[in-house]
Formats: C-alpha cells, sequence, structure tokens
C-alpha cells in the first residue's frame, strides 16, 4: 500500500502548474524587495569609519592609517545601515545581485595616498 500515496501525488502534480523556474532557460524574475550589494566609490570615501560602526554584522573593516576599506560580503546582511550614515554618499545600494563565487570573500578598496 506504500504506493498509493505516491502514485497520489504524482497524478495530482501532472494537472497543476509548474512549482520551479525553468532557471538556466528562463531568466529569474527580480524582485522589488532584493536589495542587492553594497558599491563603494573608493575616490570620495574619506576612510571616516562611520560606516565600519554602524554596521550590525561587523562586516566593514576601515583601517584610516592605511587607507584602506574592506567588506566581508558573506558578512554583510544587505541592510544598507552603512549607506543611509555615510558622510559623503561613497556608500550606495545597487539593484544588481553579485554573481556566485567562493573566489572573492572579501572586497578592497584602497585610497588616495
Amino acid at each position: 500500500m506504500p504506493f498509493l500515496p505516491i502514485a497520489k501525488t504524482i497524478v495530482s502534480s501532472l494537472f497543476k502548474r509548474e512549482s520551479t523556474l525553468a532557471y538556466p532557460f528562463a531568466p529569474m524574475p527580480k524582485d522589488p524587495l532584493v536589495r542587492g550589494h553594497i558599491v563603494i566609490d573608493g575616490e570620495a570615501c574619506t576612510f571616516c569609519g562611520v560606516c565600519g560602526k554602524k554596521c550590525p554584522t561587523d562586516a566593514i573593516t576601515v583601517n584610516r592609517d592605511e587607507k584602506e576599506w574592506e567588506i566581508s560580503r558573506f558578512g554583510c546582511i544587505l541592510c544598507g545601515a552603512c549607506a543611509e550614515v555615510c558622510p559623503k554618499k561613497c556608500l550606495s545600494m545597487s539593484p544588481e545581485l553579485t554573481p556566485a563565487s567562493d573566489v572573492h570573500i572579501r572586497d578592497k578598496v584602497k585610497g588616495r595616498a
């Protein structure tokens, strides 16, 4: 009798619409609630460190002495708090998603000396 519940599921799914997307062949629809990722304008950044202090997950580290800004992409929760408090508005939220990668875990920006 264990075959009957499975057969019922198979037959019922034949008459319902698809529950998954044909991802490689059809583009994934963009959700308006997706924030994307953080983008920094390294030329405008003064390396004040306000963004790092406001980050709830400590994904941003700012080194004022070496004029270096670093974000951990896996630690960032895309809340946008850093972009809201940036005094020079050099941080912004881009609506585009970054491709998945296991190579580039951190992004670094070096400032002008």
